[in-house]
């Protein structure tokens, strides 16, 4: 594979960079569209991988179940050993408690695509505030922005982050954080949203 493509590409990109009508303002507009532009795709790409996912977990959820009815079912019909009931009956078990870790994992997928939708429009806003000029240089404009972006978050966690950082804590500081109430809080707490 050559790379003269990728090195005519860099070098058109540069040549557009050097030009009389650049500007931040204009760069950071183009490289958040990107950005947002690859969140967008990343999303659409895992809903339609954990679409087939949840099909399939739910396909085997009604089957485990079916096959504990029958289980139940043999046993009122046939001289069935009560010991490989048991047994299937704790399989039938330990395969729904299974089912039920994914279920709770898919959860938490769907909180994964709401933060990134809100990321998303965070940055579509944010590259409309930059656009105008007479926006970007309103105190007022950036205050609304702001109030904007946290109205949108229905998760309570994410309103304490942004509380935090706008407040100017460290990045760091506020996720470790957060990683550490979220180590604290046990697989029932899932918000429904």
């Amino acid at each position: 594979m050559s790379d003269k493509p990728v090195q005519k590409l860099a070098n058109q990109i540069a040549s557009k960079l050097s030009t009389e009508d650049w500007s931040q303002a204009h760069e950071t507009i183009v490289m958040l569209n990107l950005a947002t532009a690859q969140i967008e795709f990343s999303m659409t790409d895992g809903d339609d991988s954990i679409g087939v996912l949840t099909e399939s977990f739910t396909s085997m959820s009604e089957g485990v179940q079916n096959i504990a009815a029958a289980v139940e079912s043999f046993s009122k019909f046939s001289d069935i050993d009560p010991g490989l009931q048991n047994q299937l009956m704790q399989q039938c078990n330990e395969l729904g408690g299974e089912m039920q870790k994914a279920i709770v994992a898919f959860q938490f997928y769907d909180k994964l695509v709401q933060r990134l939708s809100h990321v998303r429009n965070s940055m579509t806003h944010l590259s409309d505030l930059i656009a105008d000029e007479e926006k970007l240089q309103s105190i007022d404009a950036w205050k609304k922005l702001q109030n904007t972006i946290r109205g949108s978050y229905t998760m309570e966690e994410d309103r304490k982050l942004f509380d935090a950082i706008l407040a100017g804590r460290s990045i760091n500081d506020v996720l470790k954080e957060m990683a550490i109430k979220q180590d604290d809080s046990t697989e029932d707490d899932i918000e429904l949203f």
